[in-house]
């Protein structure tokens, strides 16, 4: 499963989620290698970094002479000029970012995806207005390829967006701006890289047989696409278009149709084979983050910015209820596997909070209050624990019937954006900031 972080997108959507709240509060302390950093490994490092050194020769130094993947590499761009601390409107770097789309200087340059979103300069401006403070973070004044396998792949590298194994359990696949990452499993070795059409991925899905997987993505504030994929050539066979902003999450309804959150605040429901919305869902007020089948597939379960989880009824495509409960945006919805009784949803939100539900019957049953911000969640053990990956690099085990939190584990030292629990050896893969990709064995 994925299962997103953003979450919320910096990339992709954690950092877009999470940004708005942030500025909103001009008391809130944005941390650079939390906030900032994400943004500029997935939207800067790729032309701003030192050259790398490899097999293959070097790699041509920083474009324009800026070099924004060390505090020492910045300093000494443009005499000291690129971030100034205390003056956003001074330093070169807010100042190109806010460019209007299409003049000439505006980074990242028109041709290399869209600008950078309104809450992400916001919140670059406001970390300058705060001192420009990097922490302990010093970054790196070269990068080296440390093997042929990875000749063409720098150091940094952007996050992890979504994780899912493949049926069998014997491999990994993840996401990234880079594109899909196969994975051994348990070795972690990086198989192949498999390029996709949207500039940014938000989620892999199989379908119930198994043949396909489909990735949900796409360019934001442009276009939302779903791709899907042949399990066993790992081919592109289709590309469907069905948003006019980014897909954050898709389902499979059955092996040939397939439902799809996106930005643009709509549910689609599309036939994977022809191309063509068989129905739309319409009732979040903001974009829809995440979405969930239940048992009977004859409900979808949905989640987004606006915070609620609602309910919808796919024979008629009315919105059955609407939950509240969460006080800020959700980010994740998973199913309690193997439910005999009422079916039962759990979700995580901005508000820093796991909740449990009984969606057919519009019940909160209990909800669980974490020291970080959970980003994705699912269940592990045959529906006896819940785990999140949290914002502050944490995963953390609930008990589903105490709501108790049981463990936490320190597994990045950045965000950890994505989880999948491996179907039959309890073990969990997470990822997250700087394309890491681990193996956790929770107790």
């Amino acid at each position: 499963m994925k299962h997103r972080e953003l979450c919320l997108f910096i990339t992709f959507s954690v950092i877009i989620l999470s940004t708005s709240i942030l500025y909103a509060n001009p008391q809130t302390e944005i941390g650079f290698e939390t906030n900032i950093l994400p943004i500029l490994q997935n939207r800067c490092f790729k032309c701003h970094s030192a050259p790398i050194t490899g097999t293959n020769g070097n790699v041509p130094n920083p474009k324009g002479g800026v070099q924004l993947d060390s505090v020492k590499g910045i300093n000494e761009s443009r005499n000291g000029e690129v971030i100034i601390a205390g003056e956003p409107d001074d330093s070169l770097l807010y100042q190109r970012i806010t460019l209007p789309e299409g003049e000439t200087g505006i980074m990242p340059p028109t041709g290399d995806g869209p600008p950078l979103a309104k809450q992400e300069t916001d919140l670059i401006k406001k970390w300058i207005n705060q001192g420009a403070d990097y922490g302990d973070w010093t970054g790196r004044t070269s990068q080296h390829i440390p093997s042929k396998s990875n000749t063409h792949q720098p150091t940094i590298m952007p996050p992890i967006t979504s994780i899912t194994f493949f049926p069998d359990g014997k491999s990994v696949i993840a996401s990234s701006q880079a594109g899909l990452h196969i994975y051994e499993y348990p070795s972690l070795n990086q198989t192949k890289l498999i390029k996709v059409d949207a500039h940014n991925i938000h989620d892999v899905a199989f379908s119930p047989n198994g043949d396909q997987f489909a990735v949900g993505g796409g360019n934001p504030a442009r276009k939302g696409t779903i791709e899907i994929f042949s399990r066993k050539e790992l081919k592109s066979l289709r590309v469907l278009t069905p948003h006019k902003d980014s897909v954050m999450d898709v389902a499979w309804w059955d092996n040939n149709t397939l439902a799809s959150a996106s930005l643009d605040r709509s549910i689609i429901i599309s036939d994977r084979r022809t191309g063509e919305s068989i129905q739309h869902l319409e009732g979040h007020s903001r974009g829809v983050s995440a979405l969930c089948f239940l048992n009977n597939h004859q409900m979808l379960v949905s989640t987004g910015i606006d915070q609620n989880i609602r309910v919808w009824n796919l024979t008629s495509g009315e919105l059955i209820r609407s939950m509240n409960n969460h006080t800020l945006p959700g980010h994740d919805l998973a199913l309690r596997p193997n439910d005999t009784e009422l079916p039962m949803i759990v979700s995580v939100g901005d508000d820093k909070t796991v909740r449990f539900w009984q969606p057919t019957i519009g019940r909160m049953v209990k909800f669980a209050r974490l020291k970080g911000t959970p980003l994705a969640v699912s269940w592990m053990h045959n529906g006896t624990k819940v785990i999140a990956a949290c914002d502050d690099g944490f995963l953390r085990i609930i008990d589903p019937d105490s709501v108790e939190v049981t463990d936490e584990i320190q597994v990045l030292s950045g965000w950890v954006y994505a989880l999948a629990v491996h179907p039959t050896d309890g073990s969990t893969v997470i990822g997250g900031a700087n394309g890491q990709v681990k193996r956790i064995i929770p107790q």
